[in-house]
């Protein structure tokens, strides 16, 4: 017997004042609603309805047992409405790091349309070039230019990047032009 299929059988019998109507509200045969409220009151070792050919009367353990099993189906039906909710809705602090320069010129349209689509999601951004541990430091994402060195972590190519060598005009004058890197 699974006890909650049981326990909705019981309740919805009582609400709904009849086992007939109880079993097209659950889509189960009145033979199969009867057979749970019965193994039901087995199981607890106390009988919960008095039953006449035309009605149903609560005992007092009946009507202790209902008020609680309704709240208890209640806040299984709620729990599990929040878990759905929770697979079609993001929610929650989204921690990213990125490189200041990257972030600057591209991340703000970006995050602005992120928060657009996912409003229940919040963003703490923080704009380093240092190498953090994205473990220790709990990110949930991090942007880095150049090589991932080998590692446990999932890396994405988003875009390529070019390099350039630059220097000022007075650090050639200096040191003169380098030949190679």
């Amino acid at each position: 017997m699974d006890r909650i299929d049981a326990m909705r059988a019981f309740v919805t019998v009582v609400n709904e004042g009849a086992f007939t109507r109880a079993a097209n509200k659950l889509d189960m045969s009145p033979q199969l609603v009867s057979k749970y409220v019965s193994q039901l009151e087995q199981h607890l070792g106390v009988r919960l309805l008095n039953r006449t050919t035309r009605q149903i009367h609560l005992t007092e353990a009946g009507t202790s047992y209902h008020q609680r099993a309704q709240q208890v189906l209640h806040d299984i039906d709620d729990m599990e409405s929040q878990i759905g909710d929770l697979q079609t809705e993001a929610r929650g602090l989204l921690r990213i790091s990125a490189p200041v320069s990257f972030a600057i010129r591209h991340m703000a349209p970006l995050l602005s349309e992120f928060q657009k689509t996912h409003p229940g999601v919040g963003i703490d951004l923080q704009l380093n070039d240092r190498k953090v541990d994205v473990i220790e430091e709990g990110f949930d994402v991090v942007l880095r230019i150049g090589h991932l060195k080998s590692s446990s972590l999932i890396a994405k190519r988003i875009a390529p990047i070019r390099m350039v060598v630059c220097a000022s005009p007075a650090y050639l004058k200096q040191n003169g032009t380098p030949q190679h890197l």
